[in-house]
């Protein structure tokens, strides 16, 4: 049924329309609802568990905005060819989100007696809130119901645009800076905060579980602790997660397993790849619109940095309460207890202390205590050449206005030098307000090992390397995988490099 607006007072009021193709159909929007229209972005962030009609979120000045799919809400035939669309703007509660068209209109003026507002039927606000009649009506055009968005089932609630709107010098006082580990699930990149990551390892071969589907591929015995294992890309219902297959033994598998505890019971993940260390403020995190009232919100905001992939940020919290996740871990701590009490009487759970180390290639596998670095970082195309610096000094590098000594370590150590500096990862310590970055071939993984499991590098081995690395290495470890750690000391490194003139 519709209804018009128009009254004898108001026959001279006019109000001003934007149109929008989307296929063959044309639509409108009032202009004042209208902020802008953008072209589509370059980067678009997908994510996880978010309804079919929503496309990803994109940076747009300091906002995140959700893109709508409209045409797949009106049912009309994707074109597919989203690179050439545009985003209108609009203002939805105390946010916005972006609506997807395939090209832009015209400008309308608009007579109150040619515009007919169509009654709400029982079901609900529907997608289209009325029609505009043009050319004696030969001309029909639909007016988008923008209220209709906010009763969409998981609907994405825009917030944190008044924090986002405060100018910067405002918020000059920043909180502290923390770590966190990011990685690869499909063609999403997340983070875990630091303190949240147990340890992670290299797909080992699986125990099966009574309690194993399609989303739980498994469990596998961790010292001791049992470990259900899930595919974190099926849990997130990420497009392109293929079927998970164990191979193990195979060192080339980038996947890995990031293993999570929660209380007495520990929990993996299976990633398709570890890749850095962030270093991050709350302050800096972007706001992630939530996408249901029912579910906790999983992600506590996007890490987004110029020319590098966002990062979803993970609530471990609202992570490890999902139902999902809660009913495995208690089903895995009811059915298996791998340990027996006499097992555990006779002392073999070992009390000392435990360090987490970040393991990397230099030729050999080596790691580094998690608490000496800062973070991780891929190697600069752009650094700048300082004149008469040593041959171990790559550049210098302006990572958010602070000056980073690039240290080619394989220089350093006398080792042979890098053909290709592409794949390699920096590693970024500090020493006082000093910070270098350390150049290796690749980062491992991040592992957890026993102190008293330490030993002494063996005579014979310290005779063999290089002076200078005789000096930040002292320690190696066996893994579980019996691989040999040599454990690198950056202390000493730090030292060393802080009173050197490397620029």
């Amino acid at each position: 049924m519709e209804s018009s607006n128009a009254s004898p007072a108001r026959q001279d009021a006019t109000e001003m329309f934007g149109s929008f193709h989307l296929g063959d159909t044309e639509l409108v929007l009032p202009v004042a609802s209208v902020q802008e229209v953008v072209n589509y972005p370059s980067v678009v962030t997908q994510v996880p568990l978010g309804p079919s009609y929503l496309l990803g979120l994109f940076n747009l000045r300091g906002r995140l905005i959700p893109i709508i799919h409209l045409g797949q809400l009106l049912q009309l035939p994707d074109r597919g060819a989203h690179h050439v669309a545009k985003i209108a703007i609009v203002e939805f509660r105390q946010g916005r989100v972006g609506l997807l068209f395939d090209a832009t209109g015209e400008i309308l003026r608009i007579p109150a007696e040619q515009k007919v507002m169509f009654s709400e039927g029982e079901g609900g606000s529907s997608m289209i809130g009325g029609a505009l009649k043009l050319d004696g009506g030969n001309r029909i055009l639909q007016i988008l119901n923008v209220d209709a968005l906010h009763r969409l089932r998981d609907m994405p609630m825009p917030k944190g645009d008044a924090a986002a709107s405060e100018p910067a010098r405002q918020r000059a006082v920043l909180g502290q800076r923390r770590q966190g580990v990011s990685f690869r699930v499909a063609d999403a990149r997340l983070a875990l905060p630091m303190g949240a990551i147990h340890e992670i390892i290299r797909v080992p071969e699986l125990l099966t579980s009574v309690l194993a589907s399609e989303l739980c591929l498994g469990m596998l015995n961790l010292r001791g602790n049992t470990v259900p294992v899930v595919d974190f890309a099926r849990f997130l219902g990420l497009s392109g997660a293929a079927a998970a297959t164990m191979a193990p033994g195979d060192f080339e598998d980038p996947r890995r397993i990031v293993v999570l505890r929660q209380k007495d019971m520990d929990f993996g993940l299976l990633v398709d790849d570890v890749e850095s260390i962030v270093g991050y403020r709350d302050e800096e995190l972007l706001a992630i619109p939530s996408l249901c009232a029912e579910r906790p919100q999983l992600f506590t905001g996007c890490i987004s940095r110029e020319d590098t992939p966002d990062i979803l940020l993970i609530d471990e919290t609202a992570l490890l309460s999902d139902a999902i996740v809660a009913d495995l871990t208690r089903g895995h701590r009811e059915l298996y207890a791998v340990e027996s009490s006499a097992e555990r009487g006779q002392g073999k759970r070992r009390s000392g202390a435990r360090e987490t180390y970040v393991t990397f290639r230099l030729d050999q596998l080596m790691g580094m205590r998690i608490d000496q670095l800062r973070e991780v970082i891929d190697f600069p195309p752009d650094v700048m050449q300082p004149p008469g610096a040593p041959d171990y000094v790559r550049g210098i590098l302006n990572l958010r206005r602070k000056l980073v000594t690039i240290i080619d370590m394989r220089a350093l150590y006398g080792m042979k030098g890098y053909d290709n500096l592409q794949a390699a990862k920096v590693l970024v310590v500090e020493n006082d307000e000093e910070k270098f970055g350390l150049v290796v071939d690749a980062i491992e993984n991040i592992v957890t090992i026993d102190a008293a499991d330490k030993i002494g590098v063996p005579g014979v081995l310290r005779n063999q390397i290089d002076r200078s690395l005789r000096d930040d290495m002292r320690e190696v470890v066996e893994l579980a995988d019996q691989r040999t750690l040599l454990l690198l000391d950056a202390s000493p490194l730090k030292a060393r490099l802080g009173g050197m003139a490397v620029h």
